[in-house]
């Protein structure tokens, strides 16, 4: 049945959102030189922060939302209309004037109405917790050793999901407008493991590797800030757990500096002429080796994608008995695309099923990359100097694939679809006074 709320009535507060009054936001960190053991600190921290930039969204979504009068009747004037928006600023479902309220409590109204958004008014305040212990040692040749343990936590994230009404639900409609309903209930947890060995510069030569193992898991794409999709299966939250869209499993990466033993100060060619044409010398770089990021298996757009209310959210299902990685890695067949189906529609009512396939199942392509510099830096007395730097990017030249097609049903499926940039040389000089 349909039913009207306002602002401040029905148990609703004024701004429709219950405001959250346990936003206590502790930080806390110690470091540690251990007595005995030369050279050795554990530090260790902890802290938690709070984000309210969902609000703005609640505001600026109910503002284009339509109103209705006190008989569930749209009110079309444009100059009413204008002023009701601007009163619903900081509103979420209700208005100055009655309106027909999107619930899941009353979400199927009859007849069919115009709006399509709802917020849950106990909406929770999103929050993240970090923590972290790390270990550093200082080794023989300058060499600075950290083993570490990173880890985070967050809750009250945002996810949308499009309520439906079924066949089997009393007193609704099943042909009624699909509305989306946003809630608090998306969370995110990851934890890492690192190593991080560093050498100072000594003799001329610099040195940094870093090594990470990690795993994140959450349950809603607008952890990462990317567009959010629609859950979907409203009724089944659980089955959007998988791995993060940030959750890189292997990552390596490093630096390195060597200056070139020439010039005053330095083991060869001291004086001279050749001095000063081969002093201030150098070579530097960066490298990092990671694994893919996850992909999750869709289904492309089409009227059952529109009837569920879950475009872009719809995912294939899995063909029993079939490996999704056979036979797969390469640029036309990065997946086994025999492994995925279009999911089973029922056809008396098209949101009775959907695919099973796990969300962000497909790890998709890792990342290599090599970077180098070459420099000189001329001391030109006093203050003054000019540095002459040549950089190459992809130095090797490596093809980076970038994108992969998981969307069942187009005819790149399967394919690879995008790389990265090709090797590149920037030339720069720099006078400095």
């Amino acid at each position: 049945s349909e039913a009207e709320q306002q602002a401040g009535t029905s148990g609703l507060p004024s701004g429709l959102v219950y405001p959250w009054r346990k936003a206590f936001a502790p930080r806390t960190g110690f470091a540690w030189r251990v007595p005995r053991i030369k050279q050795m600190v554990v530090r260790a921290g902890f802290g938690m922060n709070y984000t309210v930039g969902e609000y703005a969204t609640f505001g600026n979504e109910m503002a284009r939302e339509p109103i209705f009068d006190a008989h569930g009747n749209a009110i079309v004037n444009e100059q009413t209309n204008t002023e009701a928006q601007g009163n619903a600023a900081s509103s979420a479902c209700a208005r100055t004037v009655p309106i027909s309220c999107f619930t899941l409590a009353n979400g199927f109204p009859a007849p069919d109405q115009v709006g399509n958004y709802a917020l849950d008014p106990h909406y929770g305040l999103p929050y993240l917790q970090v923590w972290n212990l790390d270990i550093q040692k200082t080794l023989p040749l300058a060499i600075v050793l950290n083993v570490g343990y990173n880890g985070s936590r967050a809750n009250h994230l945002d996810i949308t999901s499009a309520p439906r009404a079924t066949p089997s639900s009393p007193g609704t409609d099943p042909d009624n407008q699909i509305f989306v309903y946003d809630e608090a209930l998306g969370f995110y947890k990851m934890n890492a493991l690192t190593v991080r060995a560093n050498k100072r510069l000594q003799k001329g030569i610099s040195l940094g590797a870093n090594y990470q193992y990690s795993h994140a898991i959450d349950n809603a794409s607008s952890v990462n800030g990317t567009t959010t999709a629609v859950v979907q299966n409203w009724q089944d939250l659980a089955a959007q757990e998988g791995h993060s869209s940030l959750d890189i499993r292997h990552q390596v990466s490093g630096t390195y500096l060597y200056e070139l033993p020439f010039g005053a100060d330095k083991f060869w060619v001291t004086t001279g002429v050749g001095s000063h044409i081969l002093e201030g010398f150098s070579v530097s770089g960066s490298f990092s080796f990671a694994t893919g990021a996850w992909l999750t298996p869709t289904v492309t757009q089409d009227n059952e994608n529109v009837e569920c209310g879950t475009t872009n959210g719809l995912r294939a299902s899995l063909v029993p008995g079939i490996s999704p990685t056979a036979g797969g890695r390469g640029f036309n067949q990065w997946f086994n695309t025999a492994a995925y189906a279009a999911p089973a529609v029922n056809s008396s009512f098209p949101c009775a099923a959907f695919g099973n396939a796990p969300r962000n199942s497909i790890e998709g392509p890792g990342t290599l990359t090599n970077n180098m510099a070459l420099s000189k830096t001329m001391q030109l007395g006093d203050t003054r100097s000019m540095e002459i730097r040549a950089t190459i990017n992809n130095v090797f030249n490596t093809v980076q694939y970038s994108g992969v097609n998981t969307t069942l049903g187009t005819p790149q499926f399967g394919q690879v679809i995008s790389v990265g940039a090709m090797r590149s040389f920037q030339f720069m000089a720099r006078f400095r006074f």
